[in-house]
């Protein structure tokens, strides 16, 4: 018996650098958002959620990133009980509650909404990435999730669609590759009581590539002549200054999601 997950992150590194021209056009996005004042709004369900996290509040993490999460989708860590794992999936399966995510907080112009699904498959998140384009059909939207499984699976949402139709029906759109596997598990060993599929890859993969988002990001922010605030380590000294800054920052951005001076006019349908 030998360990062999960690030779899978060789596929994971391999395939975010082959999406480096991708990756630049969607941090430019980010850019042009961000420079402005405005915000990157993100989504996610399921464990998905880690990823928001990942971007949101972090050290080393942008302002700027605009979560939208609601418990109801996205905390399924209860697992049993009244709020466990079944309620919990049942809910992202209730198609019409991306609509309702939106009418939340109001769009900038040019502010993307990212769509975070392991499979790009999940009715939840093919919901929202559907009504965005519906309300916002100028503004981008960024999908990550396996091009694999949302190009091939059988779709679940009851248009008939994953997250790779709706990006590709998007003016200004981009899938993001999250290098998962079908089926997302990439080791199966082989014991003497059972066969045990292990280790999926998605959440490895869709982190890598929001990592590299903020790296090309704040390039693209720094060549533009655009100081950005980025939240430093919190154990290396003079802290507080910089994260009285980030927050101060935050919360101007996040006012503008509340009550936007110029927001764009969502179409109802």
């Amino acid at each position: 018996m030998h360990l062999t997950f960690p030779k899978q992150l060789n596929h994971i590194r391999d395939n975010v650098l082959a999406q480096e021209a991708s990756l630049r056009e969607v941090a430019s996005c980010y850019a042009d958002a961000f420079a402005i004042g405005g915000v990157v709004h993100v989504y996610a369900n399921g464990h998905s959620r880690m990823t928001v996290e990942e971007m949101v509040i972090r050290m080393g993490a942008l302002s700027g990133f605009h979560p939208v999460l609601s418990g109801a989708l996205a905390t399924f860590t209860d697992v049993i009980g009244p709020d466990g794992l079944r309620m919990a999936q049942a809910v992202e399966k209730v198609e019409g509650l991306g609509a309702i995510l939106l009418e939340e907080f109001e769009v900038g112009p040019g502010e993307p909404l990212v769509v975070i699904s392991a499979t790009g498959q999940t009715q939840a998140a093919v919901d929202i990435a559907l009504a965005w384009n519906r309300r916002y059909p100028d503004n981008p939207l960024v999908a990550i999730c396996s091009l694999e499984q949302a190009s091939k699976a059988p779709p679940k949402h009851s248009s008939g669609k994953t997250l790779y139709h709706a990006v590709k029906e998007a003016k200004k759109g981009w899938l993001l590759d999250n290098g998962m596997p079908y089926g997302d598990l990439s080791v199966t060993y082989a014991g003497k009581l059972d066969t045990y599929p292990v280790c999926p890859l998605s959440s490895i993969g869709a982190l890598t590539l929001v990592q590299s988002l903020n790296e090309l990001t704040i390039q693209e922010l720094d060549s533009r002549g655009v100081r950005h605030p980025v939240l430093r380590n919190m154990h290396l000294g003079q802290t507080k200054v910089n994260y009285d800054e980030w927050l101060l920052d935050q919360r101007r951005r996040y006012a503008r999601t509340l009550t936007h001076p110029r927001p764009v006019a969502p179409r109802i349908d």
